[in-house]
C-alpha cells in the first residue's frame, strides 16, 4: 500500500492506559489512525521478550500473561527521579519505556499516513516539571520532533469546540485509566483561555478496577475458602476480566462472569451495578471535591458554568454523569468517543495551532528568611514567586536580602508546590552565586524565574551590588532521569530495537 502525504504534523495522546495517534484529513478534520494491530487506541503496556530481541507494545504485550517482563502504568512514575524496571539486567527509565510507546505509534502509523516526524504530545496538566521533561525526552528517543506539549484538558476542549461547536466557559472533568484533570476554561471562538486546573496523579479507572478486583476475590474467597489468586500473573488476569465486568456495566444493571483457578475450581461471580457503584463511592466523591476545588481556585460557582465536558474512558460510567448532572444542574456533554478526544484535539492544535493560553499548574518560588507579619520575627518558609494559575508564558521576579555579612556564595534553592511551610514544597532545583569578600547584610539578591509554553522553568539570580548574573534550567538526579547525552545515545540505539 501507497503511504499518503505525510502530514505536517501529529496529536498524540500518551496515555496511562492507552495512547493514540490522529491527524488532520484533508477536510480538516481530525482522525485517529490505527496501529499495525489495527486497534485505534494502543494500550500502553510493553512486553520484553526472553526468547527474541523483541520488545512488544500494545494489546499483545498486555496479553503476554508475564507480568515479571510486563511495564504497565508507567506514565505514573514520570515524576520520580528514582524509579526503573529491571529487565534482563538492565535498568529501563519512565522516559525509555515511554519512547517504546511512541516509537511503535510513529512506526505503525507512519505505514498509513506517510513518515512522521513533528508532532504534538498531550500530558495531564497536574503534570510536574519533571514529567514534562521526560515526555519530551520520551519523544526524542523515539524519533519525534516534538513542537509542543500541550495539556489533556485543552486538547479535549478544541476537539469540543470543532466537533460540538461549545462556546463559553467549559470545565473539562477528564477522568482517564490513571489521573483526573479537572480544568475550566474559556472558549472564545478559536480563543481557550484556561482559568485553573486542579487534579490527582492517581486518581481513575486503574484505581476502579482495583475496587472491582476486591468485590470478585472477596466473593471467591468467600464461596471457597482460598484466594483467587497467588501471584501477579493471576491477579493480572483476574483483573482483566474485572474490567470487562467493568465495561458492560456502563451499559447493563448486572453482569455473570467465571473465574477460578487450580486449587479451588470455577465459580460465577454475580456483579450488580449498585454493589459496584457503592465501591468506588468514596473515589467518585474525591472526584467532585477537586470539581469544588478547581471552582473554588477560579472565584466561580457551579451556575457561572455553560458546559461540562466529558473526557476519558471513565467518564462513559452513568454513575459519573449522574454526579455531575446533579452538582450542575444540567447535563454534561460527551462526544463519544471520550478516550480518543485528546488525541484528536492535540492533532488539531498540531495542524492549525490555536489561540490557547495556558495558566502554571503550580506555584515556584524560593526558600528564604521572610518576616512573619505577626511577630515580626524572622522565619524559614517558602517565599512564592510564580503563583499558580499565572498565565503563561511568564517572567515574574522578586527581590531579597542577604542575611549575613561576609556571605561567599549564595545558594537559591527552587521550590514547587503552594505551602508556605518548606516541609509541604517540593525543592526542585538549586541555583549557587559566588560572591565577593567584604560584603554587608542586605545587600540585593533578584531571582528571577521564566516559565515557557511547554510549562518548564528556567531559574536566574542576579547580585544586584555587582551586577553579576547566574542562570541555569532545573535539572533532576536520579537513576530514573536521562542526560541529554544518554537522550542523544538513546535516540540512536533505538532504531535497532524490533518493536512490534
Amino acid at each position: 500500500m501507497n503511504a499518503s502525504p505525510s502530514p505536517q504534523f501529529v496529536g498524540i495522546d500518551l496515555g496511562t492506559t492507552t495512547s493514540g495517534l490522529a491527524y488532520i484529513r484533508s477536510d480538516g478534520n481530525p482522525e485517529i489512525v490505527p496501529n499495525a494491530d489495527g486497534d485505534r487506541m494502543t494500550p500502553s503496556v510493553v512486553y520484553f521478550d526472553k526468547h527474541e530481541n523483541i520488545v512488544l507494545v500494545g494489546s499483545a504485550a498486555r496479553d503476554s500473561g508475564d507480568p515479571d517482563r510486563s511495564v504497565h502504568l508507567v506514565k505514573q512514575h514520570m515524576d520520580d527521579p528514582h524509579f526503573t524496571i529491571p529487565i534482563d539486567g538492565r535498568h529501563w527509565t519512565p522516559t525509555e519505556i515511554s519512547a517504546l510507546i511512541l516509537a511503535k505509534l510513529r512506526r505503525d502509523c507512519s505505514q498509513t499516513i506517510g513518515e512522521i516526524r513533528d508532532a504534538v504530545v498531550t500530558v495531564p496538566a497536574n503534570f510536574n516539571e519533571l514529567a514534562r521533561k521526560a515526555t519530551l525526552a520520551a519523544g526524542t528517543i523515539a524519533g519525534l520532533n516534538v513542537t509542543r506539549i500541550v495539556n489533556e484538558p485543552t486538547a479535549a476542549a478544541l476537539y469540543y469546540a470543532h466537533t460540538q461547536k461549545l462556546q463559553g466557559r467549559i470545565l473539562v472533568y477528564d477522568l482517564g485509566g490513571g489521573t483526573l484533570d479537572v480544568t475550566i476554561l474559556e472558549l472564545r471562538g478559536s480563543e481557550i483561555r484556561c482559568l485553573t486546573s486542579e487534579g490527582a496523579r492517581r486518581l481513575g479507572g486503574a484505581n476502579f478496577d482495583e475496587r472491582l478486583l476486591e468485590i470478585i476475590a472477596h466473593a471467591y474467597q468467600s464461596q471457597h475458602g482460598v484466594a483467587l489468586y497467588e501471584n501477579e500473573r493471576q491477579r493480572r488476569r483476574v483483573l482483566q476480566s474485572g474490567e470487562d465486568m467493568k465495561k458492560i456495566l456502563s451499559k447493563l444493571r448486572q453482569v455473570t462472569d467465571t473465574v477460578g483457578n487450580e486449587v479451588g475450581g470455577l465459580t460465577r461471580i454475580e456483579l450488580t451495578r449498585d454493589v459496584y457503584e457503592e465501591a468506588i463511592s468514596r473515589l467518585l466523591t474525591r472526584t467532585l471535591m477537586l470539581v469544588e476545588q478547581s471552582l473554588q481556585s477560579a472565584n466561580l460557582s457551579p451556575q457561572d458554568i455553560d458546559h461540562v465536558a466529558l473526557v476519558g474512558g471513565s467518564t462513559r460510567m452513568p454513575r459519573v454523569r449522574e454526579i455531575l448532572r446533579q452538582f450542575f444542574g444540567f447535563e454534561p456533554t460527551s462526544c463519544g468517543n471520550v478516550d480518543e478526544c485528546v488525541a484528536l484535539g492535540a492533532a488539531l492544535f498540531a495542524q492549525n495551532g490555536a489561540q490557547v493560553s495556558e495558566v502554571c499548574n503550580q506555584s515556584y518560588g524560593t526558600l528564604a528568611l521572610l518576616e512573619d507579619a505577626a511577630t515580626g520575627e524572622a522565619i524559614y518558609a517558602n517565599s512564592i514567586v510564580i503563583p499558580k494559575n499565572t498565565p503563561i508564558p511568564c517572567q515574574h521576579s522578586q527581590t531579597y536580602l542577604t542575611s549575613e555579612a561576609n556571605e561567599q556564595r549564595l545558594e537559591v534553592e527552587i521550590t514547587q508546590g503552594e505551602d508556605s511551610d518548606p516541609a509541604y514544597v517540593d525543592v526542585i532545583g538549586r541555583i549557587s552565586l559566588e560572591l565577593p569578600p567584604n560584603r554587608p547584610a542586605g545587600c540585593e539578591i533578584t531571582v528571577t524565574y521564566a516559565y515557557d509554553i511547554n510549562q518548564r522553568v528556567q531559574a536566574t539570580i542576579k547580585d544586584e551590588l555587582t551586577g553579576q548574573v547566574t542562570a541555569v534550567a532545573i535539572s533532576y538526579q536520579g537513576e530514573g532521569v536521562l542526560s541529554d547525552e544518554a537522550v542523544a545515545r538513546q535516540r540512536l540505539a533505538f532504531e535497532a530495537i524490533r518493536i512490534e
